[in-house]
């Protein structure tokens, strides 16, 4: 007779070896597809810096998009249960993959100024630069800790007291608006305005 599992499954060992190893291909196939693809416009440098520049960008706003998404869920439903899990997620995510993968996007971005001759006075370089740093800050000064107090607050209150319901309000406004910058900014790197 079977009996059924009391616990939950620990992951299995071969799971977290095949996301190691499709992390490896995938940066081994990307590496190959910048050393020779033929948009390479101005070394090959400068497209690994790319690749890697909109990878990052795409896993930064992306994952900014989605949290959003879900808190938005949660308070239209009217569950602050819900907002409070995406926040300690938000907590988790801007700390251990936002900050790092925004600063190595930041980073790549340089890196491409450095191989072209474009020059760094354009209006949608210094826009980009601009709006990088206002969500970098936000991100780590303000929308991590606040996270964090809104964990706090529904461990100590309950997630439907009125302070922890103020503080989800308050990430709610500042993450949007912080998001909306994040898609401003993709959105200046792509049509490059006023170049």
């Amino acid at each position: 007779m079977d009996t059924p599992a009391t616990g939950s499954a620990a992951p299995s060992r071969g799971t977290t070896n095949l996301t190691y190893g499709l992390l490896a291909a995938v940066a081994i196939v990307g590496v190959i597809f910048a050393f020779s693809g033929s948009a390479a416009v101005f070394n090959n440098w400068y497209s690994l810096f790319k690749a890697v520049h909109v990878l990052g960008a795409v896993i930064w706003v992306g994952g900014g998009v989605s949290l959003m998404i879900h808190a938005i869920r949660g308070q239209r439903a009217y569950k602050p249960e819900d907002i409070v899990t995406v926040a300690k997620q938000a907590a988790f995510m801007g700390e251990k993959v936002f900050a790092p993968v925004g600063l190595v996007t930041f980073l790549m971005g340089i890196a491409m100024m450095i191989n072209t001759s474009w020059g760094w006075g354009h209006f949608w370089i210094v826009v980009g630069l601009i709006g990088y740093a206002s969500t970098f800050v936000v991100g780590i000064a303000i929308l991590s800790p606040l996270a964090k107090k809104i964990d706090e607050s529904a461990e100590k209150n309950g997630p439907t007291h009125p302070e922890t319901i103020a503080l989800i309000e308050r990430i709610m406004l500042i993450a949007r608006v912080d998001v909306a910058v994040l898609m401003l900014v993709v959105l200046d790197m792509v049509t490059k305005p006023f170049a």
